[in-house]
């Protein structure tokens, strides 16, 4: 299970709530550990996820009968109990439902698939066992799927978190009419936030193959190169070891898409994801000779981080950490840094309460380290007519102190000057 089963029942209680409602793709994996092909389309509201703080109350996996007919395959894919799947009786993309004449609630069936009766294999007969199991109990639509999850966990009068307020009016209008919600994008954040241990692990794994991808793209400087090509590097180490890149930031003196240049500067944001979770990191890097000042900046850039990670702990602001860095750095020979930004790290690059819609800045509260929070200092420094530069590596709080998810080798990367076919 990947949800931290404990802090979400401590959050639910702390906004008094009865449980969570996902409609997002991340939310629902987050609650369900399942991932379908519905969510790798971006196509909204043809999945839920509830979770009750009622412990013996079913939590709920929403999906349509084509997608959950495919769990036979992977019967782990998700833990919870109750699996309710939608789809016509006639066809699954049914456009003529007739609600003056039909009954949305009468749907017994989901798609059905012929059948060679000589030919099946075990694996045929299982495929048939489980799609039949979930006879008479189809609705003809993901909400109607999710009206019959809260019925069946006894929550009709239940008030939920809910990340998309538009899915309490469309249970309101199909009958559910006491059931209430608040605006939840911040209270899953509040959740996700901190990690459970099947979450670390794969944190972990994605944390280590960002750091090999961002490096093998360093490593392939050469004068003239295009961002482009440092995208490709970045993105082809992540796919061979089973991952993906959300994005690769490099950028020299300001530019974001310029050429590789001899004697410049070039930083590297790398935003990997594994399994769905993300990893981030950023380093600096020279194509040729850096300059006395450089070297000076970067050691000023290492003694911001060492002060950093030595001071935090669970209970430490993120205000009290950034001013102790850039006051070390100013101390070390920095003085014109400016930009310190500790932010949480998850199913989203920033995975904590951030201000929303006509939230102010501030309105969340004061960042503050907690335990088993994963998190980066984000350090960016653009200085116009000078350069740029950047550090980052990903983090766990633990209960004493910190433990580096990545190397923290922010040493200046330093690339003997070359063209491509020396690189070759």
């Amino acid at each position: 299970m990947l949800m931290n089963k404990p802090r979400a029942y401590e959050i639910l209680d702390k906004h008094k709530l009865d449980g969570l409602i996902a409609s997002s793709a991340v939310n629902v994996y987050y609650l369900t550990d399942y991932w379908g092909p519905f969510m790798n389309m971006l196509r909204p509201f043809y999945n839920y996820a509830l979770f009750a703080r009622k412990e013996d109350a079913p939590a709920a996996l929403i999906g349509s009968a084509v997608e959950f007919q495919r769990l036979h395959e992977t019967p782990e894919a998700t833990w919870v109990p109750n699996v309710c799947a939608y789809s016509h009786p006639t066809t699954f993309d049914r456009r003529d439902f007739d609600p003056d004449t039909e009954d949305p609630e009468a749907v017994q069936e989901g798609l059905k698939w012929p059948v060679r009766e000589g030919t099946l294999t075990d694996d045929d007969r299982t495929f048939i066992a489980r799609s039949d199991a979930y006879k008479g109990k189809y609705s003809v639509n993901a909400i109607y799927g999710l009206k019959k999850a809260i019925k069946d966990a006894g929550l009709e009068r239940g008030t939920f978190a809910v990340d998309d307020p538009r899915v309490i009016t469309w249970l309101n209008q199909i009958g559910l009419k006491h059931v209430k919600g608040v605006e939840g994008t911040q209270i899953f954040r509040e959740i996700r936030m901190i990690k459970s241990e099947a979450e670390l692990a794969i944190i972990r794994q994605g944390a280590a193959m960002n750091e090999v991808a961002v490096e093998a793209a360093i490593n392939s400087l050469y004068v003239g190169q295009a961002q482009e090509e440092l995208e490709i590097i970045f993105n082809t180490e992540l796919a061979k070891r089973g991952g993906k890149g959300r994005y690769l930031s490099t950028g020299t003196r300001g530019q974001r898409k310029a050429r590789v240049q001899r004697d410049q500067l070039i930083t590297f944001d790398g935003l990997a994801e594994y399994k769905h979770y993300c990893a981030d990191m950023g380093r600096t890097a020279i194509c040729g000779t850096p300059t006395d000042e450089m070297l000076l900046r970067n050691r000023a850039m290492k003694v911001g981080c060492d002060i950093a990670y030595g001071m935090i702990k669970p209970g430490v602001t993120g205000r009290a950490v950034t001013e102790a860095v850039i006051d070390g750095m100013k101390k070390a020979g920095f003085p014109g840094f400016v930009i310190c930004t500790p932010h949480s790290v998850g199913l989203e690059h920033t995975d904590h309460p951030l201000p929303i819609g006509p939230e102010l800045p501030g309105s969340q509260g004061q960042f503050t380290f907690l335990e088993n929070m994963v998190f980066t200092i984000d350090m960016p420094y653009y200085e116009i007519g000078w350069g740029n530069m950047h550090l980052e590596d990903l983090i766990r709080v633990t209960a004493t102190g910190i433990e580096p998810l990545n190397s923290c080798d922010v040493s200046l990367r330093v690339i003997p000057a070359r063209d491509a076919r020396a690189a070759e």
